[in-house]
């Protein structure tokens, strides 16, 4: 009996023993028996010949187990990835793929686990032909077709670790690939383009045999994409602008700005989803026109995108000039006057603080009245206007079709320093002005006009100038143009030299005082009685006795500034129309008499007493004298053509009186006077702001011409500019006793802090 029960407990405890190592050899911690997702084995021929075999994932972290019997060989293989690569195989042969994991069990002894079910195919040989791919990409997607034999299936592959496998199969000639990331693969990647290529297939139970794979198709990203190029502007601080935009289809990306009529490439960025272009700031006013535009691989346009805009306008780094002297105060608001800055004075704009500038004088900082500067128009209003400042190149005074020597085509004194080396031309023009004459270049535009600007700020010597040298001529023979538009002598019918008035020899070329050629006058007998007889007395502007006279300043109304002009009497007006009366009260003629032959001057200009000279060029102070009265035209916004008015600016005649307005004449008034200016009666072009000079008391002008010569800023620093705009660069230069060193930009790191 105690035999028995120690036998019985003996065998427990080997049970027990057996149980315990059968479970520690099967336990093995942290490790799960894979499992095996239902599908076909896929075995794909290659053209040199060997095999790829593949077979639905398993998952991160599988092992797959793959067995193969073909011709009397077996072969048993590990591998990490889906798929086998195997060379001296071909059909038929026996297949069997088990996901397995593998680990250590509680006997420290290596223990692989397989999935309870398997892959199982028996693949028989066929014959498979190449196929010929062809791929039109689209939106997302590719649409795909074959020609080259009938197979039972096809299968677009895509390339992968060196094989082409499977993505999507057809029973027929052609199939469709949506790039999703679901149903199909992702869109590719950029810069790494996506081959494709077709496979013919023979299917079997638990199995398709495909053929080698056809010439492939690339396809980038790009071609994927859809045609919304979506381009936009980004305004993130006052004239600091970016471009935004995003992916389409294309595989090359081309950013462009329209420069001088033409696009000119700016930038060609790698493909991305989003892209982003810092213009930096931009002068105010200006007008910019981008573009975006995507190619193909054969450089064929694909998608382009266009944004136009038009920067803010603010006076930040413009180009100022006090009207007078004014006060240089430290604070905005005229509080505690540093001193006193010159009238004509270049400075720059660093900051506006309500009617203030901030700007820097003689290497200090502080604040000027913005209402008394004249700022540069080309500088703050910017494209919104055109600028051809002629008297400061090639003058275009002329009386009605006639030229004047030494005015037609000169530079005006006063103008010399207009017209800058490297920036172009400068048009000073009060600020308060400037800001309504803003107003109306916008509603120009509105209508696809652009106001163009022939003069602005015209200094007291250029209109003293004007009005002497004019004067002495109105007694003179018109000089006239002949078909090479040289200007000619009526009476000798020899060219004119405009710039000295000399006659031009038609035999030696040589210039001829016109004074040389004159024959000394006899002397008229005196009357018997020996009294000299009275000869009518002629005034200086060349009008004949009792002309009706206007007033010397440009306005209408008896201007003083600086010193006191002569009296002058003002023309009676028709308060129906404005124009000026005869001296009787009586309309002048709607027509004038004929003009004789050989015309003088005077005889064009006046239109027999209706206007003198004075109605065109002031005698003594001018409203372009204070900087508030501008000549300008209309063009179209598009070609930069003029609008045809009665005459051509600054034509010193009759012809240009706004009662012969036109159309074009009377929409440019529209737009002046629309913001509060006048005009002039005898100049269709002039227009003055009386209100602002009413509005700040302004009594002063400038005798002098202004000039860029100064210290300039923009957002790299300071640079500095002698008068005729030209900047010094790589070298040193002593402004107000201190001496700055300037870099090959012009640029200095010497300014004073600001």
């Amino acid at each position: 009996m105690k035999h028995t029960r120690w036998l019985t407990g003996l065998l427990v405890a080997a049970a027990l023993a057996a149980g315990t190592l059968a479970a520690a050899y099967f336990i093995t911690p942290g490790v799960r028996r894979p499992s095996l997702s239902e599908g076909d084995i896929l075995a794909c021929m290659e053209a040199d010949g060997s095999l790829v075999l593949s077979w639905p994932d398993a998952g991160a972290g599988s092992v797959y187990l793959v067995e193969l019997h073909a011709g009397g060989q077996s072969l048993r293989q590990h591998t990490e990835k889906p798929a086998l690569a195997l060379t001296g195989v071909s059909a038929p042969f026996q297949v069997r793929v088990q996901a397995a994991a593998s680990g250590k069990n509680l006997l420290g002894m290596d223990r692989e686990l397989t999935s309870l079910t398997s892959l199982n195919a028996e693949v028989a040989s066929a014959a498979l032909e190449t196929p010929v791919l062809t791929g039109e990409p689209e939106r997302g997607a590719m649409t795909f077709s074959w020609e080259g034999g009938k197979s039972p299936v096809y299968a677009v592959c895509a390339l992968k670790d060196g094989v082409y496998l499977p993505v999507v199969s057809s029973s027929g000639t052609g199939t469709y690939l949506r790039f999703d990331g679901k149903e199909g693969p992702e869109l590719p990647a950029h810069g790494q383009p996506l081959e494709l290529a077709l496979r013919a297939g023979a299917p079997g139970a638990g199995y398709v045999l495909y053929g080698p794979p056809s010439v492939p198709v690339t396809v980038e990203r790009g071609e994927l994409l859809g045609d919304e190029l979506s381009l936009a502007v980004q305004e993130t601080e006052p004239r600091v602008y970016a471009l935004e935009w995003n992916e389409a289809r294309g595989v090359e990306y081309e950013l462009r700005e329209w420069q001088d009529g033409a696009w000119v490439t700016l930038d060609r960025p790698e493909p991305a989803e989003t892209f982003r272009c810092d213009l930096g700031r931009l002068d105010s006013g200006s007008y910019h026109r981008y573009q975006v535009l995507t190619r193909d691989r054969g450089g064929e346009r694909q998608v382009e995108e266009e944004v136009s805009f038009y920067a803010t306008v603010t006076p930040l780094y413009c180009t100022v000039w006090p009207i007078i002297d004014l006060d240089f105060c430290e604070s905005a608001g005229g509080v505690q006057s540093l001193g006193r800055i010159p009238a004509g004075t270049t400075l720059c704009v660093l900051e506006e603080d309500g009617q203030w500038f901030r700007v820097r004088y003689k290497d200090r900082y502080g604040y000027v009245d913005s209402r008394c500067c004249m700022v540069n128009l080309s500088e703050y209003t910017g494209d919104y206007c055109a600028y051809d400042i002629t008297n400061s190149y090639k003058s275009l005074f002329k009386v009605h079709d006639s030229p004047m020597a030494t005015i037609t085509g000169q530079v005006i004194p006063g103008f010399e320093n207009m017209l800058t080396e490297e920036d172009g031309f400068l048009v000073p023009y009060l600020y308060p002005c400037a800001q309504k004459l803003l107003s109306a270049a916008q509603a120009a535009l509105e209508d696809g006009y652009r106001l163009k600007i022939y003069e602005a700020f015209r200094p007291n010597e250029a209109t003293r100038y004007l009005y002497d040298t004019a004067a002495a001529k109105l007694a003179d023979p018109a000089l006239v143009l002949d078909e090479e538009e040289n200007a000619v002598d009526p009476v000798t019918g020899w060219r004119v030299d405009l710039t000295s008035g000399f006659l031009i020899d038609p035999e030696t070329e040589e210039l001829i005082d016109p004074a040389s050629l004159l024959e000394p006058e006899e002397e008229e007998a005196l009357p018997e009685d020996g009294a000299e007889e009275e000869l009518p007395q002629t005034p200086e502007d060349g009008t004949e006795e009792g002309a009706p006279q206007m007033p010397e300043d440009e306005s209408g109304l008896l201007e003083t500034g600086g010193e006191t002009p002569e009296e002058v009497e003002l023309t009676e007006e028709d308060p129906e129309t404005g124009e000026p009366l005869a001296e009787d009260g009586e309309e002048p003629p709607e027509e004038p008499e004929e003009i004789p032959d050989n015309p003088t001057y005077g005889a064009i200009m006046t239109d027999n007493g209706r206007f003198r000279l004075g109605s065109f060029l002031a005698a003594v102070t001018s409203a372009h004298n204070r900087g508030i009265a501008l000549d300008l035209t209309l063009e179209t916004a598009d070609v930069q053509a003029e609008l045809e008015m009665q005459s051509a600016i600054h034509d010193l005649s009759w012809y240009s009186a706004v009662y012969l307005n036109n159309d074009n004449a009377e929409l440019l008034a529209g737009y002046m006077t629309g913001t509060g200016m006048a005009g002039l009666s005898s100049e269709w072009w002039h227009f003055q702001d009386n209100e602002t000079r009413e509005a700040i008391g302004l009594t002063s002008y400038l005798y002098k011409g202004v000039d860029a010569g100064g210290w300039t800023r923009d957002d790299r620093g300071w640079r500095y500019r002698d008068p005729s705009g030209r900047y010094y660069r790589g070298t040193t230069v002593t402004v107000d006793g201190k001496r700055y060193t300037l870099d090959r930009d012009g640029y200095t790191s010497q300014a004073p802090a600001e």
